[in-house]
């Protein structure tokens, strides 16, 4: 009876050390700044994953639209499509323009945003009638800066507009990922970036978390024709309560956080096996985080996140 105890006692406590270990292990994937206490969201354990059929293979950017749908595009039919995660199917589809490479969606009010990846912007309206309407708005970006990301900071009343590729038309801010501010009151968009996102300090601050083996990794891989791939941006979205902006990078595997000063708050390491393709972010107003995941020789997915205040 002694040795039956003392073995459940050794087995008890060997479950509560690999627990430990493996939140230990966790904790690694997470960077935090001194004046940011928790991520909350628990990023490897979502509470929903919702399979896309194949019309959303490529799938690209993502917004919230109602309580149960979301609006999506991919990044080569220019059509919004809606998707009801509640019934998990695309109930309509919208049709705006010809095809190209969309790479961003953003809902205002009634209207609808899209981002194409050589900057320009389509605002169209109408959803609700068989015939909608849309413009094209050209800024200053263009395929070079491979525009990837798009997001709404109500604050402003303006789009951010994030750059995966050249963050200007010149090397002045070179080593940094951009991120611009599209106004829709004057309906233009900012000639300097908003924000701006240091991939040495990226690296500096993996290296400093125990995560150096994975930066080293990306510094002996990097491809001069593609740029530094420690970051790039592929989607940025506003936590309606926080502020803080929140850019996923699909190039990279991360995610960065930035307070509305633009100061690094968390990095979180996006784990392949569950982000195979990150390529969307988008808040419900409760807090509710979804991101979207191009299929990449698989089924595409969106996935859903409770807020932990």
């Amino acid at each position: 009876m002694t040795k039956i105890f003392h073995t459940l006692i050794c087995l008890v406590a060997l479950v509560f050390f690999l627990e430990a270990c493996a939140q230990k292990k966790d904790q690694k994937m997470i960077y935090l700044s001194e004046d940011y206490e928790k991520f909350p969201y628990d990023i490897y354990e979502p509470d929903k994953k919702y399979e896309l059929k194949d019309h959303l293979r490529e799938i690209s950017a993502l917004s919230y639209f109602t309580e149960h749908s979301l609006l999506c595009v991919n990044d080569e039919k220019g059509i919004i499509y809606k998707f009801n995660h509640k019934k998990k199917e695309v109930t309509k589809k919208y049709e705006f323009d010809k095809p190209g490479d969309y790479e961003g969606v953003e809902m205002v009010d009634s209207l609808v945003y899209v981002l194409r990846s050589d900057g320009r912007i389509f605002k169209v309206d109408h959803l609700k009638d068989k015939n909608i309407h849309s413009v094209k708005r050209t800024t200053h970006l263009n395929a070079g800066n491979d525009t990837e990301g798009l997001g709404y900071d109500p604050s402003t009343n303006s789009l951010l507009v994030a750059c995966k590729g050249s963050p200007a038309h010149s090397n002045k801010y070179r080593g940094k990922r951009a991120i611009y501010e599209f106004s829709i009151d004057k309906n233009e968009l900012s000639k300097e970036p908003k924000y701006l996102i240091d991939q040495d300090q990226i690296r500096k601050i993996l290296e400093f978390d125990a995560y150096s083996r994975f930066s080293v990794r990306l510094m002996e891989n990097i491809n001069p024709s593609q740029g530094d791939i420690t970051f790039q941006s592929s989607a940025v979205a506003v936590h309606p309560i926080t502020k803080n902006l929140y850019v996923v990078g699909s190039v990279g595997k991360l995610l960065v956080v930035l307070n509305p000063k633009g100061d690094i708050q968390a990095i979180v390491k996006l784990k392949r096996k569950i982000f195979r393709q990150p390529e969307g972010i988008c808040f419900a107003p409760d807090g509710t985080m979804f991101i979207s995941n191009e299929g990449k020789g698989s089924k595409a997915n969106i996935l859903k996140y409770s807020f932990k205040q």
